[in-house]
Formats: structure tokens, C-alpha cells, sequence
């Protein structure tokens, strides 16, 4: 049911037995907080739709995402499974956090260890993907979780267009609300920046005015590319000005100056405006090379950049396409899109490459020693090396490689002799040339694609000097050559062993990432450029369609990490490690490309549609935008859905827009709709970083201490299921188990592999039991059981009880309400009842004779209670921050009495019976400056990264009074010298019992 997927702490928890009395908080059955779906224009089975496609939890997608019907099949296959992988990376960590999204199944050694193993690198592809979701909350927290909360100490680990992300999911909800309360935490991401800014960066040996952000090939995500192959850091080097962090920076200032003017902060918008503006600039001037027609990466001078400072990289990459992704390009860039389709520069069969297959190297460009330079409008770029006559003329290339081994060198060259002519090709100054044979061409000084010859050349690692001198037989004169050692070099395991040790190499592959954002910009070129002659509407649906073709593994729909872009198979495919990887974007491709839903900040709903011109029919039901509900379909002749034909749009199920033909439109929709405030859930079960580090214990023996809630079980299966094998540059391999932890790591999965799941499988015991171990007392009132059932061994059990530990027996909790009735195989089992305290909750299963059962999420959902104010007995004065701030490190302060969010905490439970104390005005957690243990240390303000002392005990001292106790120095909470003037300052000190460490909750009006 929708009441158990919460939005996260607009209401703190329930506190401690006496407070909760003293507050007499009541429990509220929590309510819808999304778009209702449309009654009518209903053209869809979606019953018969998720059956189709085998999803678990079919309610989940009824009550979340818009369904789609198109002609391809394979688009509305991977359409869904899309939504499937997006589903299965949903995350929820703990209370006060909530939802995030990861990218692997499986926690990551380089994510930081109080992170949830939540990276940000494809975060702004999470959060595209997810703004389609009829439910907010899942994104919500998850920015949330980047701003303000515990991914605040990895947010800029890799680059990250979080901001630009933010604001375009804005654009689909119309709620601005979280939006402008981001303004400083964006802000803030973006200076977090500056120490990878550079004024007056140097191009090819010549200072510029522009002023741009280095990034590293490894932390923008591509590890082993060309680029940092050519440095003396093949895994972390190659420094350097790249397309990807100056778009993303610039999509950021763009993003940063429209909230600010909704602010009204009109200093702010324009100062921002100029940043991207300056960005925009030094892209263009900077890295776009004007020869090679293409985005390019320019070295920066780090040590592992020795000879190569300042200068651009030879070969194209597949990132040099990102800028269109963001909008920053002017129409006259984009001639780089006449590459995407060349097979011998980005075409594959399975989408486009991560580097172009083959580079021109100009004969008229190298050096050239009694032999003539000639202008020709055939020669590649405007000029070509004729009268190569002499036993002395030659033209001699220089070719960068990767590692000794023998490349394709291809030749273009014109030969009008009559007869086959031949060059000596002499290779890093060898004595003994190889011949090179041409055949005969038409005129001198005239030349196509056709007229080339294939040389399998001998080359060292680094510089290669190919020298081209007079043959033995006539003449022939040379265009260019064109090369790319680098090509897919060492990309692909000689053997596949299905863990990660030949990952990853993004030289070559097909790699999903890099294919969102082309398709991204491709369709930004399209909808919103003037129109150009390289790329069409239908190069958008070939690739959207190889994309689809690509996400398939043994007949099903299927994503791993990358692909050979020839034959279609994944070859970065670790077992448990890779598979569903949530790196990149589809579902937004085909609603914001390929149906051309480009959402707009007025009350309009914009249509661009990118589909072929042959297809008849499409429909889109149930999208959520700006608050309502919205049904598109295209029947050209009305026979597909027996709906009306031609173009219809529907608005929460009355039709607003007809037109007999498709393209493009513009229609006028009812204003922005918010949803309705409604009392909360958290899921006080849940503890998502102990099964993280039991995980990590077992991969590199780290040691780690439980947190409470803790999960335990009566019984759990001894056999492994398994080795789970992933590594960085060696395997490293642990034993997988049915532990009772991952019942409560946040995920929900059914699958054998990954394993995320307890079983009792083995179990001698007539009945079993799973619980939580909530470390104190603590009022629970719902459960959802998520059944793992094989279809063999492990089946849904007959029945169970929920169980409560009352003075040390356990007794069945009052008043189950069950839903459904009876046990369901993987799908959740939902009970009610009433509330009862207690600090531990099982359930008791019976499982079906001769089998066992199995719980891959089990969770305890509590009503968030209301905010409150914090007022201090001393001084009768509230706890505030100084001067309203939404920045980290803004000093607590005592303050006189108001009604605004700033005098509003919202107390959630964290481990061991200790609490967060959020600020409601800037969702930024209570803590001490500097985590410091001394008395005297000021209270301030940080984001939520899981420090001791961002927990706070609440102890009763009677008189409708607290003490607030510090768990990392143990000091309770006070004011500076007693002092009853406002604006004196929260600090900590040893527990004295004074007034002025004495607190009242006050539920907030």
C-alpha cells in the first residue's frame, strides 16, 4: 500500500516512553502524497502489461510509472525492466535519511563506508529517470541525501550535475518548494569546486583568457581511457579540461541563477548567469578543436601529464557529445554530430563506441622534406603531399601507441600512373622499409574514401615515426592516413571470468553511460537546435533502438557495465557485482527523446516528438507532471486503442488536446498542483550500513561494531550460496550467505543473484523466527514482510505471527490486520495493529511441509510524529540558528519565540535509542562544532554524516523536562554562562543539572 513508502522527517519519531506520554503524540494512519491516477483515458492493460513482464510487485509500477505501448518491442521490453532496475536500486538506509539510489546490487569498497555505498557520478541519471515516478519521495530524499545528509562528504567524489538534475525534475513536478530551499546547498556543491578551477588555462603552447575546471579521466568516471593512456597514469592521470565537468559545471550556474531568481535573489541569478556564461565561452574557444571539428580534452600541467601539458587530445571521445546534453553548444558546433554516425568513427551495431575507431593524421600536417603541399577540395582537409619524387623526399607521420603490437594503419592517396605504384614505409628509423602497394586511381590531386590501402604496421609503446618515401614503382601521393592504436586496447578479458579484474577500459566499449548522455544531447540537438544535415530524427531512433537491442543477455532484457559494441556482449559483467547496473538512463530517453515530453516551468505541456514517421500508434498512460495526470496517445487511424484517432492528450482523465497529425505541440494545462500534507512513516527497522560493513568485513577483514536496530534470527542457513567475486586490480572473493542483516540492508530483491535475502533453509525447527533488535523501547504499530520464495526449496510460508518483547516473554502483538489475508510469494505481506512498546519485534514463521522460508526485506514502519520546539527552562527562549541560516556550521542559539521553521526540530530515531535533532528550516542536523569532546564546544548545524555527535540522548528529568546528552562527549546540552539573553549560544558541558540544561518539547502549531 502507498502509506508505506514515507516521505522522510517533515515529523520527528516518537521519543522515549515518558515524553511520548508527556506529549501525547497520537498515531495517524499515513495517506497518499501523489498524483491519483487518471480515471478515465484508459487504453492500457497494465494488468496484462506486468504480467507480461514478469515484474515483482506489479502494485509498485500501478502506482508509480507511466505505462508505455510503442511498436518496437524491444524499447517497450527494456522500457520496463528500466523501471524494474530503477525499482531494485531504491534503497532506504534509515530514518532520517530514507531513500537513496545506488548503482551496484552490492555495496561498493570506494564509496565512503558511512555512505550506503551511494556514488554520485550517475546520480543526475537517477534522478532524470526518477522524476517520472508518481511517488516524490524517492527522489526527494535521495536529494536530500546529497545537500544535506550523509552523501554530503562524498558529493563531489566524482563529477556530478546533481544541481542542473535537480532542476529539471523541478520542471516535471512544478513544485518548486524543495527546490529554492536547495538554493544553498547548491551553491555551496558548486564551490565545493573551485579547487578544480583554472583562470587563463594555456591551449597548445597559446594563453587564453578562459577559465575552466580540470577533472581527472578516473574521477569523471573513465578510467583507461586514451586520454589517460597517454599520460604516465594509465588508471588516475590524464588531467585535464574536459567537455563533461565544464558542461555539468555550466548546467550547475545555469540551474543555480534560475532558482535564485525565483528567489527573488536577483545578485545571486546574475552572478551565476555570468559563470555560465564564461563557461560557455571557454569550452567553445578552448576545447573545441576547429580541424577535428569535435569537443576535445586539453591537458592540464600535472606531473603525469610530462610532454603532453597543455595540449589537446589526438583522438575523438565519445564525451566530446556531452555538452548538448546541457545546452551549452551554439548552433554552428554542431558539425561534431557527423561523427556519431561514421562507422570508422563512433558507429557500432550496438550503439555508439567511447572512442572513434580510427583518427586522420594529415600528410600536408606532418613532416614533409622535398615534396610539395597542395590544395585540392577532395583532399580531408583542404590539402594533401604530392611530388614525392625524389630518393630522399619523404612525409613522415608520428603515431602515438598504447604498447607494442601491430596496428591498421589506413593510407588515402591518389595514383594516376596508370599502373600499381609503391611507397617504402620505414617504421621508427628501421633499415629495412615494407612496401606499400597502390593501385591505380583517377586524376592527380583527387581523392575519395575509396581510394585506401591497409598496412599492418609494427609499433612501440609511445611515439612511432612512419616514414613514407619513393617505392621501387611510380609515384603516389598522399592525402592522410588515418589510425588508433588506442582503439579498444586490452578492453576486452582474453577469458571472461565474470569478475571485474579487466574492467574497465573506456577506450572502445559500449559503455550505457556515455550512451545516455549522446542520446541526451542527440535529442537536444533535434528539439531544440536549428536544423543541420549531419544527424536526423531517425539517427535518434537507430540508436535508441541499438540501445534497446543492447540491454539483453540470453533473451531477456539486461544491464551490465559494458559491452562490445561489435557483437553486443557484456564484457564487464562481474557475478554479483554488475548485473541490472543502475548507471545510466533509458526511461528518460524514451519520454523526454523519443516521445519528446519536455517539460517547462509555465502551465504548458510541450511535445517534440523524435518517433519514426512510419509508426501508427503509441500510447503513454498515467505520466505524472506538475501534480496531475496525464494520458498521451497517437493512433493515426484509431484502431489501435478504439480510443478516437490521431493525436490525444489527456489531463486526470478528460481529453484537452486532439490534432489529426503528430508533431509539434504545445498545450496549456492546469496550474501545478502540490500534494497534500499527510502524516508520515519511517522505517524504524531498518539499518542499511551494518550490512554494508559485514559485507566490507568479509572482502578486506575490516572490523566493525553493530549499530542497533540489529536483526536476528532463530535459525539461519549455513551454506554459502556461493563465492561473490569483484576486484580493483586483483579478484577478491567472499562466501555469500542468507544472513538476517541483509533482511535489513533496504533492498528489496527476489533473485538468487545477487543474494539479498534470509533463509532458514536447513532448519530442523517446525517454526522459525526473523526480528529486529531496536536497542531500547520504542512504540511500533505496522510490518511489511517481503517473501522470498525460489519455487523449489523456499516457499512462502503457511502463516506467521508479529511478535513483541514485553518484560522478557514474547506475546503475539494485538489486533493483527493482515494484507493480504493469507502469505503471498514475493510480494509484501503487509500487518497492522495496535501500538504497543517494546525494544524488540520478530515475526514467527510456519513454513509449508518438507520446505523453508525466506525474507528478503523485512520492515517496521512507525508513524513520524510532530515537530517540535526546543525551549529552555533558563531563559524560556527557543533553540534556534543564528540568523535563520540554511549553512553548514551555523551556530545554535537560544532566540525569543516565533513561529517560524527555523524554532522547529524534528527528532528521528537513530541507533541505540539516541536521536537526530533536524532544524525543519534547513534540514540540517544538531551537532557539535568539530566533533569536539570538550566542555564549552558550541552546538551548530552540519549535514547528516552519521557522527556520534549528531546523536543526541533524551533523557527525562521530570516536570515535563529533558536533558539533551551528547553520545560523543556525553555532556548534555546548555547555554553559554546560563545566560537568558537572546542570541547566546548553545554549547555543551558536563551534566551539572542546571535550568539551563533543561529543555521542553513543545509540539509545534
Amino acid at each position: 500500500m502507498r502509506s508505506t513508502h514515507p516521505r522522510r522527517r517533515t515529523l520527528p519519531a516518537a521519543l522515549s516512553l515518558a515524553l511520548v506520554a508527556s506529549l501525547a503524540w497520537g498515531v495517524t494512519e499515513a495517506q497518499s502524497d501523489t498524483p491519483a491516477r487518471a480515471a478515465g483515458a484508459s487504453v492500457l492493460d497494465e494488468d496484462g502489461i506486468l504480467a507480461a513482464h514478469g515484474l515483482d510487485e506489479p502494485q509498485w509500477y500501478k502506482d508509480n510509472i507511466p505505462f508505455l505501448d510503442t511498436p518496437d518491442t524491444k524499447i517497450n521490453d527494456v522500457y520496463y525492466y528500466r523501471w524494474s532496475t530503477h525499482k531494485r536500486a531504491l534503497r532506504y538506509t534509515v530514518p532520517g535519511t530514507g531513500y537513496i539510489s545506488t548503482e551496484y546490487d552490492q555495496p561498493v569498497w570506494y564509496s565512503r563506508g558511512d555512505s550506503y555505498s551511494g556514488l554520485v557520478d550517475a546520480a543526475g541519471y537517477h534522478i532524470l529517470d526518477g522524476r517520472w515516478l508518481r511517488d516524490r519521495t524517492y527522489t526527494d530524499d535521495y536529494l536530500e541525501y546529497w545537500l544535506r545528509g550523509s552523501g554530503v562528504g562524498s558529493n563531489r567524489g566524482f563529477s556530478e550535475w546533481v544541481a542542473s538534475a535537480a532542476y529539471q525534475r523541478y520542471l516535471a513536478t512544478g513544485d518548486a518548494t524543495q527546490l529554492k530551499a536547495y538554493l544553498p546547498q547548491f551553491i555551496a556543491l558548486y564551490k565545493k569546486w573551485d579547487s578544480n578551477f583554472t583562470q587563463n588555462i594555456t591551449v597548445n603552447g597559446a594563453a587564453t583568457t578562459d577559465d575552466l575546471y580540470f577533472q581527472s579521466p578516473l574521477s569523471d568516471a573513465t578510467e583507461y581511457t586514451e586520454t589517460s593512456m597517454r599520460s604516465t597514469d594509465w588508471f588516475g592521470g590524464g588531467l585535464g579540461y574536459r567537455p563533461t565537468i565544464n558542461s555539468y559545471m555550466y548546467a550547475a550556474a545555469q540551474a543555480i541563477s534560475k532558482i535564485a531568481t525565483m528567489t527573488g535573489d536577483t545578485t545571486t541569478a546574475n552572478d551565476y548567469a555570468a559563470k555560465a556564461a564564461a563557461l560557455k565561452a571557454g569550452v567553445q574557444n578552448s576545447l573545441w578543436d576547429p580541424q577535428r571539428q569535435f569537443f576535445m580534452h586539453v591537458y592540464n600541467n600535472h606531473s603525469s601529464n610530462s610532454g603532453i601539458a597543455w595540449t589537446r587530445t589526438t583522438w575523438r571521445e565519445a564525451m566530446g557529445f556531452a555538452p548538448w546534453a546541457f545546452g551549452l553548444p551554439d548552433p554552428q558546433y554542431s558539425v561534431a554530430w557527423k561523427q556519431l554516425t561514421d562507422p570508422q568513427r563512433f558507429a557500432g551495431a550496438y550503439g555508439p563506441y567511447t572512442l572513434e575507431r580510427v583518427h586522420d593524421f594529415e600528410a600536408e600536417q606532418a613532416t614533409v622534406s622535398r615534396a610539395n603541399i597542395r590544395t585540392a577540395s577532395s583532399a580531408s582537409n583542404g590539402q594533401y603531399v604530392g611530388q614525392i619524387d625524389f630518393s630522399d623526399s619523404h612525409v613522415t607521420f608520428t603515431v602515438n601507441a598504447p604498447g607494442a603490437g601491430t596496428y591498421p594503419v589506413n593510407i588515402y592517396y591518389a595514383n594516376a600512373t596508370g599502373a600499381t605504384s609503391t611507397h617504402n614505409l620505414y617504421v621508427n628509423g628501421a633499415t629495412t622499409p615494407m612496401t606499400v602497394s597502390y593501385p591505380v586511381t583517377g586524376a592527380w590531386g583527387s581523392f575519395s574514401n575509396s581510394q585506401v590501402v591497409t598496412v599492418q604496421v609494427p609499433m612501440k609503446a609511445g611515439a612511432n615515426t612512419l616514414k613514407f618515401m619513393k617505392g621501387a614503382t611510380g609515384y603516389a601521393e598522399l592525402d592522410r592516413i588515418t589510425a588508433n592504436p588506442y582503439f579498444n586496447y586490452q578492453a576486452y578479458p582474453a577469458t571472461q571470468n565474470f569478475d571485474d579484474t579487466n574492467c574497465c577500459h573506456w577506450n572502445g566499449p559500449s559503455w550505457p553511460f556515455a550512451t545516455s548522455a549522446t542520446l541526451t544531447g542527440l535529442a537536444n540537438l533535434l528539439q531544440d537546435y536549428p536544423a543541420q544535415s549531419h544527424v536526423t530524427k531517425q539517427t535518434y531512433n537507430t540508436l535508441l533502438s541499438q540501445f534497446a537491442a543492447l540491454q539483453y543477455k540470453n533473451g531477456k532484457p539486461y544491464i551490465a557495465e559494458a559491452a562490445n559494441g561489435d557483437t553486443g556482449e557484456w564484457v564487464y559483467d562481474a557475478v554479483n557485482f554488475s548485473e541490472h547496473y543502475n548507471h545510466s538512463s533509458f526511461v528518460d530517453l524514451v519520454l523526454s527523446g523519443l516521445l519528446g515530453i519536455k517539460p517547462q516551468a509555465d502551465n504548458t505541456l510541450v511535445l517534440k516528438p523524435l518517433v519514426p514517421d512510419g509508426w501508427n500508434y503509441f500510447a503513454l498512460q498515467n505520466l505524472p507532471y506538475h501534480g496531475h495526470t496525464y494520458t498521451i496517445v497517437w493512433d493515426r487511424d484509431g484502431t489501435r486503442y478504439n480510443n478516437g484517432s490521431g493525436l490525444q492528450i489527456f489531463q486526470d482523465g478528460t481529453r484537452i488536446h486532439q490534432s489529426a497529425s503528430l508533431g509539434n505541440t504545445i498545450v496549456q494545462v492546469a496550474a501545478p498542483v502540490a500534494p497534500a500534507a499527510t502524516p508520515e512513516l519511517e522505517n524504524v527497522a531498518a539499518n542499511a550500513w551494518n550490512a554494508d560493513q559485514e559485507w566490507f568485513k568479509g572482502w578486506d577483514n575490516r572490523t566493525y561494531t553493530q549499530k542497533f536496530p540489529k536483526a536476528f534470527a532463530s535459525y539461519t542457513n549455513t551454506v554459502s550460496n556461493g563465492k561473490r567475486c569483484r576486484s580493483a586490480n586483483n579478484p577478491r572473493c567472499v562466501e555469500a550467505y542468507d544472513l538476517p542483516l541483509k533482511a535489513t540492508n533496504g533492498y528489496i530483491r527476489y533473485d538468487r543473484t545477487p543474494d539479498d535475502r534470509w533463509t532458514n533453509a536447513g532448519s530442523p525447527n517446525s517454526t522459525d523466527h526473523l526480528g529486529v533488535d531496536f536497542g531500547y523501547q520504542r512504540p511500533v504499530n505496522q510490518v511489511k514482510i517481503y517473501t522470498y520464495d525460489d519455487g523449489q526449496n523456499v516457499r512462502v510460508p503457511v502463516s506467521f505471527d508479529v511478535q513483541y518483547l514485553s518484560g522478557g516473554t514474547w506475546q503475539s502483538v494485538p489486533n493483527q490486520v493482515k494484507t493480504p489475508v493469507t502469505p503471498v510469494a514475493n510480494k509484501p505481506n503487509e500487518v497492522k495493529f495496535s501500538t504497543v512498546t517494546t525494544s524488540q519485534l520478530r515475526v514467527v514463521f510456519t513454513p509449508q511441509a518438507g520446505t523453508y522460508v525466506g525474507v528478503t526485506e523485512l520492515e517496521s514502519w512507525y508513524p513520524v510524529q510532530a515537530p517540535v520546539k526546543i525551549v529552555n527552562k533558563n531563559s524560556n527562549l527557543e533553540l534556534g540558528i543564528a540568523g535563520a541560516s540554511p549553512s553548514f556550521g551555523a551556530a545554535a542559539t537560544q532566540q525569543a519565540a516565533d513561529t517560524s521553521l527555523n524554532h522547529q526540530w524534528q527528532l528521528t530515531p537513530a541507533e541505540g535509542g539516541y536521536y537526530k535533532i533536524f532544524n525543519r528550516n534547513s534540514g540540517l542536523v544538531l551537532g557539535i562544532n568539530g566533533a569536539s569532546t570538550t566542555a564549552g564546544a558550541t552546538a551548530l548545524q552540519w549535514g547528516d554524516t552519521l557522527t556520534a555527535d549528531h546523536l543526541w540522548q533524551v533523557v527525562d528529568v521530570g516536570g515535563g523536562y529533558v536533558k539533551l546528552v551528547n553520545k560523543n562527549s556525553g555532556m548534555a546540552l546548555g547555554i553559554n554562562n546560563m545566560s537568558t539573553a537572546a542570541g547566546a549560544a548553545a554549547i555543551q558541558w558536563n551534566d551539572s543539572g542546571t535550568d539551563d540544561q533543561r529543555w521542553k518539547l513543545v509540539t509545534a502549531s
